[in-house]
Formats: structure tokens, C-alpha cells, sequence
């Protein structure tokens, strides 16, 4: 039984009698996971009964859905679970109000604490932040294991994080302030003026999961979910008409813009798709093979340009930020190149970037197509008092009327002089009618040339603004008009600035509008020349202004609205699959296509969240099913094929693949065992990895060739922190004494290099990390990331650096053995691949290992740390 006060609704125990627990269908997901007690949270026989082998295909939309829905339960169970076993770690903070909320309904609350601590705790994971979707555990005392909460008279409850106020996060630090729903409190006082402490404590972030669920109860847009159901639905062929139509023509229309960029099998994958993707007839969804290194992004960034070219507006997703920004990257740069070489059909405006921004890593070339960026740039062009219209009215009613502008002024300060006991008040007047702010002009021309310069910087501002971040459509129209009219400007301000021009001839011209003289001429007098600029200005400002009118862009409206405009306006949407769920909620224009990259990783469940969008006909799946598929935490999920993507899915049931087999990244050397193993040696190596340049050499002696396995005979596996697996201490000292031979041959190269150290463990990766201490960050040119191997799928690095962490008696390697992680490890390093391991245990673990060191040894790639002459000074003292 539950002891009274703890905030959890009543349950039995989990002797499988029935718990009150709440049917799924009926029960918001959230209510249903606060509802869970810690002996729910333990068992984790708690959905083993509901959970069912998903099938390979479905007879129904709602079989399909339902499949899902106690898989996601019991992974949502499982994750909470493993969180509860590191709460000491966990980021915890005091409570210093909190109190109920009653303005926003019943059972939720107001909660302020004092400040986070533990915000680190695992190096290389993102900092903590609190946001929507956070489920704590609130506590009247700070556990340090879970059993904590399990004491006579301890009271605690789950809450969740519904809200966080707009003004926070300004500098990027954890919220101290937000809403947050939980489930019976009324048996706790929690009162911060008392003596007694409570706390929160993080332990997982729900959004992803609850989004999923919210999918799976959704029933949006069926057409491509009812496309893959069936297997017999996969098995089709090409439309009839659309064949007909399209003949010939595609490669006649594309082929002479795409023959320079994309090889053979690329340019057959690329036109196959626009043939499927234009067909109105019926739904298509293709799959792209794409092995590591075989220009998977380079595909895609040219089929999203030439899908906008043919007026489709196209989502691209991805199951991760680092995923999502490597395409988004790709495309951008793709398009900067276009916008110099030929002026572009499409621009950055046409594209637009959304997501986490901590998680997306922006860097300054993607930074331009970032949801919040645009809308930060584009409220300040479009608001009242900053906007483009006042920018426009202000730079209008200067030229035409600068004289009695410049009169009302000297009004204004001879009313200061005569009145000086009310100076704040006639000047707060005088800024108001005048604009002129506090500023003293000593005569017109003074006045002007002021005048001019601040109203005219952020016009051409708002200039700059408009032509990246709107759609070329709205802009295209208007382009030359405004290069014109920057021109124009210029002119007028270099002119304007000259030594020669008098304030009373400039005064006396500028009292009316008409030009004297003809302005053709080269030697006309700059007075002249500027009254004539002026009128060319005024023209030019006045028919732009008109265009502009007619745009009918957002005016004087708040972010959140300006932000529905952006998402409206762009035809290149991109995001990952889980934030997708915000585009349910904005009306707009329906998307027409959908692109998914590394499919292969992203759970099934979740692609649902973007299949459902409006509007969607097709689909087009990237990925390679031989890298790593989604982490499932729970056994029972996994074992019932919770992780499994439609990628991989549709491809057991038999549906075709265009296959990328040229790779462009891995020396031969080092591509050669995971083409072999993984790929049946149907990967060709490309022109450029074979060319006698691309073999590099950093190191001296052998062992530091194109590839190796390094045998490290005295590594000693220990257990890490509770949660984080294994690590070598012996191997992290190899891998800092290799990093500080290579930084010391890379000094004074003046060449960029960059490296990638990879282990299986986190508690490897934390240990690696904490030697760095940053040690590198601020190296410009000398780069080295420390990741997991999950970490590093979809990145590449110059050099990697392996450490499998394993050395026991007992050949055991445990989920080291995964094939496709080691296709993942494998698979990073463009010139340099060096792997640390224990030879007696990878080489008799029955595993892919093995059969690597039996390589490595047939390809004499094969060394011993400590026998290598040429290599004794690397290691030497490694492992003190």
C-alpha cells in the first residue's frame, strides 16, 4: 500500500490485479505517467502483458496506431526507471515558492526555486535547461538514491512542467520560475517560509514521448500512413500517365544542372524521385540507400532545390538536431552558391530552420534560416515605430519637406531659450514632433546630413532584412528597385558630405522640389546634382513603398505572429521529427512533400508525428539500415520491435531502394573491412579517396598509417559511475598521449585539422572529457570532439581514434558486439582510423571484432602498443 501524502493517485500493488491506473485511449499521457508510483516505475513487469510484437503489416489505421501505444508506455516507464537510479546526480534545485495556480485550472501550480545545481554532471551532454515537459520529483528532502524516498514519513510526488514564463532564459540558464501540473497534493504543504526544504529533481524530459502519443491518437493526414499499412499497397508500379508524361523529359529538363554535382547512381536516385514526387495520381513513398560517405545530404539538398523549383512546398525531418542541421547546412550553402553565380530561383528567405537552439548547435552559416533569428529580424523591420513603413515615411517626409523640418526645429529651440523653466518638457516636445531626439544641429545642411544618415541606415537595414529573410517571391519583384534605390542613397549621402556644398544654396534648393539645369551633365554644380538625386530618390522610395503595400506583410504584431508568417511563408521547411508537432498548429499552406533523413534511426511512432501533416502526398525515406536504428531503453519495447523504423520496415517487406555506392569520405584503407562486412563489398571507393593526396600522415612510424588496430595488452576494464558503463583508464591516458603528440606535429603546419575520439561507454567518453578539461576548445584550427558512438552517427572527422574500452579473461564485450555501431564507429575518419583494443578480448569474442583483428592482422594493420619502435615515444608513460 501507499503511504497517505505522497501526491500519487491510489494504485494496488503489482501483483497483476487491476490498477486505476487508467485506460491509454482515454487518459492524457501525462496524467497517466504522474500517475505512476515508484513500485510502477520499478516493475518492469508493468505493461509486459499489453506490450505485443508490432507487426510487419497492419490491417487497419487504428491496429497501426494502437500498436504503439503500451510500447511507448513501457519505454516511458523504463525511462524514468533509469533515471531514478542516478537522481544523486541528477540537476536539483530548492524550493522557494510555490503555490496553486488557480487563474489556469485545477492541479496545477506555481513554482519558483532558488538556483539549479548538477547542471553539468555529465560532460558532453548539453547543459540542464529547464523546459516544458520536465517531469520532477519534488521531495521534502534531497535524495541520494531512490530508496531515499521510500522512508517512513518522507514525502515527495511527480510533477511536470507545463509552462515556463516568456521573460526567462535571456542569458541561458536554467528557468527558476514555471507552471507545473501535479496529481493529489492536497495532502502536502509545501511552504518555503517554514523550516522544512523541499527540492526538485530533474529526471526526464517527456516532450518526445508525448508528442508521439499525441500522434498516435491524432488521425490527421492518412494518405502516405495508409500507403505503407499493407504490404500489397508497397508492390506497385510505376503511375501510367505520369510514365507517359514525364518520358525522357526529366533528364532533357535537370540532367544539364545536375550532371557537374552528382555521379551516376545519385543523378538515376535523383530523377527517379522527381518522376515519383510530381506524380497527382496516387501517393509514393521512395527509400535512398545512402551507405556512410555516399553523399546522402548532397541528394537531398538537390532534390529539396528542385522540388521548389516545381512549386512543391517540402518538409525535411530528421530524428536528431546534429541530422537535421548537417542537411540544413547543406542546402544553405547550396543556395549561397546559386545566389553568386547566377542570381538564384530560390533564396535564404525560401528556407527556414526550427528546433532547439542549444541542440542545433547553430553555427554563423545557418544562423540566417533559424526560425527565432528571422523573427527577431524581421519584427524589428515590420513594427510601428521601427518598421520598414516608418523607415520609409520618415526618409519620404525628410526629402520632400526637410526645410520646414528644419524650421519647426529652430521654433522649437528658440520656445527652450525663452522658456528654460520648463526645458525637460519642451524638450520631450520637441523630440516628439521632430524626431530630433536631444540633438543640436548648427545650421540646414548639419541638420540634413544628420538627419539623412539616421533615417537612412536602417532602411537599407530593413533592405538587407527583406532580401534574406523573405521568400523571393515577395522580394523578386521589388529587388532592382531596391539595389536602385540603395545606390541612390549612397549617391545622395556622398554628395551630401562634400566640403564645397553651402547650407543656404543647399536650404534655397531644397525649398522645392523641381530640378534647374539639366542633370545629364557631367560638371553640373553638386548643390544641383543633389536636388536631382533627391527627385531620383523620392521616385524610386515612393513606388517601392507601393509594392511593398501590396505585399500585405504582418504590421505592428507580435512575435508569435510573426513567427505563423515565417512558418507560412517558406517552402523548405526543416526540423527534426518530433518538433514537427509544432507545424500542427499553424494554418497554413499544406506541404506537399516529405523528406526524412537517416530514417533508418527514427522510430516508426515517430515518424507518424510529420506523416499526419496536411497536405502531404509523398514521401521520401533516407537512411541505411546497417548504421544504428533508434535507442530503446526498455527490453520489453525493444524485444517487441518498438525501435524498428518505417525505413526498415518497408524494406523487410519487400519495397525497392535506390542505392548510393560511390563513397566520397573513407581513404580505401580504411573503407575497406566495413564495405566488405557490412555491404557485400558493393560500395565503390570515389576518384578523390584514392588519389595519393588524400593519404595523410600525422604521426611517424607505421603503427600511425591510414588505419590501425592498436593492441593495448595492459587495459584494465573497470565499472564506471552507476549508469554509464565501462571505461579503460589505461586506454583514456593512450588517447591523451596521442592527442598531445599529434597537437605538437600539427603546430606551426598552418594546416586545419580536426579529430574524433569515439568510445561505445559513456563513462569512457566522461573520463576521456574530464582529462581534456577543454584543454583544446581554444585552438583555432586543432579540433577535437569526444563523443559517444551514438554521438558521432552522421559526423565525420579527419582523424578517429576508437577506444573499445573492453580487457577481460572472459572475451566478453556486451553490447560492444552491435554490428551496426560498429558500422557507425567505423566509419567516421576520412584519412586516419586508429583503434585502441584488448586483442585477447575482441579477437576470441565470437563478435565483428573478432573478424577486424583477424583483418587487421591478414592486412598487417595490426600493432602492439608496446613493441613498436618507431612508436615507443607516444606511449611511453601513457599509462602512469
Amino acid at each position: 500500500m501507499r503511504r497517505k501524502g505522497i501526491g500519487i493517485v491510489k494504485m494496488t500493488k503489482g501483483d497483476g490485479s487491476e490498477k486505476m491506473r487508467g485506460v491509454p485511449t482515454d487518459h492524457g499521457f501525462t496524467d497517466i505517467v504522474l500517475s505512476w508510483s515508484l513500485e510502477d516505475i520499478e516493475n518492469e513487469n508493468l505493461y509486459k502483458d499489453q506490450v505485443e510484437k508490432i507487426p510487419q503489416s497492419f490491417e487497419s489505421v487504428g491496429q497501426y496506431f494502437g500498436s504503439y501505444v503500451y510500447p511507448l508506455l513501457e519505454e516511458t516507464r523504463a525511462q524514468l526507471h533509469s533515471s531514478m537510479k542516478t537522481i544523486s546526480r541528477a540537476p536539483f534545485a530548492k524550493v522557494i515558492a510555490f503555490s496553486e495556480s488557480k487563474a489556469y485550472g485545477t492541479k496545477l501550480y506555481d513554482v519558483e526555486v532558488d538556483e539549479w545545481r548538477n547542471k553539468l554532471t555529465v560532460r558532453g551532454q548539453e547543459p540542464y535547461k529547464t523546459l516544458p515537459g520536465d517531469v520532477f520529483v519534488l521531495a521534502d528532502a534531497k535524495p541520494e538514491d531512490v530508496s531515499d524516498l521510500q522512508r517512513i514519513g518522507r514525502q515527495w510526488a511527480f510533477v511536470a512542467v507545463t509552462k515556463i514564463p516568456e521573460d526567462v532564459h535571456e542569458d541561458d540558464s536554467p528557468s527558476t520560475r514555471f507552471k507545473a501540473k501535479a496529481l493529489a497534493l492536497e495532502d502536502i504543504e509545501v511552504d518555503a517560509r517554514n523550516h522544512k526544504s523541499w527540492f526538485v529533481i530533474f529526471l526526464i524530459n517527456a516532450i518526445p514521448n508525448k508528442r508521439i502519443w499525441k500522434a498516435l491518437h491524432m488521425r490527421g493526414n492518412l494518405q502516405i500512413i495508409q500507403k505503407v499499412l499493407c504490404t500489397n499497397s508497397l508492390i506497385e508500379e510505376d503511375c501510367d500517365f505520369c510514365s507517359a508524361e514525364s518520358d525522357g523529359s526529366w533528364h532533357e529538363k535537370f540532367g544539364t544542372c545536375i550532371n557537374s554535382k552528382l555521379n551516376e547512381p545519385q543523378t538515376q536516385t535523383f530523377l527517379a524521385c522527381l518522376r515519383k514526387m510530381h506524380c497527382s495520381h496516387k501517393t509514393e513513398v521512395e527509400l535512398i540507400w545512402g551507405p556512410p560517405g555516399t553523399g546522402k545530404t548532397k541528394i537531398i539538398s538537390n532534390l529539396l532545390l528542385s522540388f521548389f523549383r516545381m512549386g512543391y512546398r517540402t518538409l525535411t525531418c530528421a530524428p536528431t538536431e546534429v541530422a537535421i542541421t548537417e542537411v540544413a547546412s547543406s542546402i544553405t550553402e547550396l543556395v549561397k552558391e546559386s545566389l553568386e553565380t547566377d542570381g538564384s530561383f530560390c533564396s535564404l528567405g525560401d528556407i527556414l530552420l526550427f528546433g532547439n537552439k542549444e541542440r542545433l548547435k547553430l553555427g554563423s552559416g545557418i544562423e540566417e534560416i533559424y526560425l527565432d533569428h528571422r523573427v527577431q529580424r524581421l519584427t524589428e523591420c515590420l513594427g510601428h515605430w521601427t518598421g520598414w513603413r516608418h523607415c520609409f515615411d520618415s526618409m519620404i517626409d525628410l526629402l520632400e519637406d526637410c526645410v520646414s523640418q528644419y524650421h519647426m526645429f529652430l521654433e522649437n529651440e528658440s520656445k527652450i531659450e525663452r522658456e528654460k523653466s520648463k526645458e525637460k518638457e519642451i524638450k520631450e516636445e520637441s523630440r516628439e514632433e521632430t524626431d530630433a531626439s536631444n540633438e543640436k544641429y548648427k545650421s540646414f545642411l548639419d541638420f540634413v546630413r544628420k538627419r539623412f544618415v539616421s533615417i537612412s541606415t536602417p532602411l537599407k537595414n530593413c533592405f538587407l532584412v527583406f532580401c534574406t529573410h523573405l521568400p523571393k517571391s515577395y522580394t523578386q519583384s521589388n529587388f532592382q528597385n531596391m539595389i536602385s534605390l540603395i545606390g541612390l542613397l549612397e549617391s545622395f549621402e556622398t554628395l551630401l558630405f562634400q566640403d564645397s556644398v553651402e547650407s543656404e544654396v543647399l536650404e534655397e534648393l531644397f525649398s522645392c522640389l523641381e530640378v534647374v539645369g539639366d542633370t545629364l551633365q557631367p560638371l553640373m554644380d553638386i548643390p544641383f546634382q543633389l536636388q536631382a538625386r533627391r527627385r531620383e530618390c523620392l521616385s524610386v522610395l515612393k513606388t517601392l513603398q507601393g509594392s511593398f503595400n501590396e505585399l500585405e506583410l504582418p504590421m505592428g504584431m507580435s512575435k508569435e505572429s510573426v513567427m505563423d508568417f515565417c512558418l507560412q511563408a517558406a517552402s523548405l521547411l526543416l526540423c527534426t521529427a518530433s518538433s514537427s508537432y509544432k507545424l500542427h498548429s499553424v494554418a497554413m499552406k499544406p506541404l506537399s512533400i516529405l523528406v526524412i533523413d537517416e530514417a533508418a534511426q527514427l522510430k516508426e511512432c515517430e515518424s507518424a508525428i510529420p506523416l499526419q501533416l496536411p497536405g502531404l502526398r509523398h514521401a521520401i525515406l533516407v537512411g541505411d539500415e546497417c548504421q544504428l536504428p533508434a535507442m530503446v531503453e526498455s527490453n520489453i519495447s525493444s524485444e517487441a520491435g518498438f525501435g524498428r523504423s518505417l525505413f526498415e520496415r518497408m524494406i523487410l517487406m519487400g519495397h525497392s531502394k535506390h542505392l548510393l555506392n560511390i563513397q566520397y569520405r573513407m581513404h580505401p584503407s580504411i573503407s575497406s573491412f566495413p564495405n566488405l562486412k557490412f555491404y557485400c563489398n558493393r560500395i565503390l571507393d570515389a576518384p578523390n579517396v584514392k588519389r595519393k593526396g588524400y593519404e595523410k600522415h600525422y604521426l611517424p612510424g607505421r603503427m600511425f598509417g591510414t588505419y590501425s588496430f592498436i593492441n593495448i595488452v595492459d587495459g584494465r576494464e573497470e565499472q564506471g559511475d552507476v549508469g554509464y558503463g565501462w571505461r579503460n583508464l589505461v586506454e583514456v591516458a593512450v588517447v591523451m598521449k596521442i592527442l598531445h603528440n599529434l597537437y605538437k606535429a600539427w603546430v606551426g603546419s598552418g594546416q586545419k585539422l580536426s579529430i574524433g575520439v569515439i568510445s561505445p561507454y559513456a563513462a569512457q567518453v566522461v573520463a576521456i572529457q574530464n582529462r581534456l578539461r577543454g584543454k583544446y576548445v581554444n585552438t583555432d584550427g586543432f579540433t577535437v570532439k569526444v563523443k559517444s558512438v551514438d554521438g558521432f552517427q552522421g559526423g565525420e572527422e579527419d582523424i578517429i581514434i576508437i577506444s573499445t574500452v573492453r580487457s577481460n579473461r572472459n572475451a566478453s564485450i556486451g553490447f560492444l558486439s552491435d554490428r551496426q555501431r560498429t558500422n557507425v564507429a567505423l566509419t567516421r575518419a576520412r584519412q586516419c582510423l586508429w583503434i585502441l583494443g584488448n586483442e585477447a578480448t575482441l579477437g576470441n569474442s565470437h563478435s565483428i571484432w573478432e573478424d577486424l583483428v583477424v583483418d587487421a592482422k591478414k592486412r598487417q594493420c595490426f600493432f602492439n602498443a608496446d613493441e613498436d619502435k618507431d612508436s615507443q615515444s607516444t606511449f611511453k608513460g601513457a599509462g602512469q
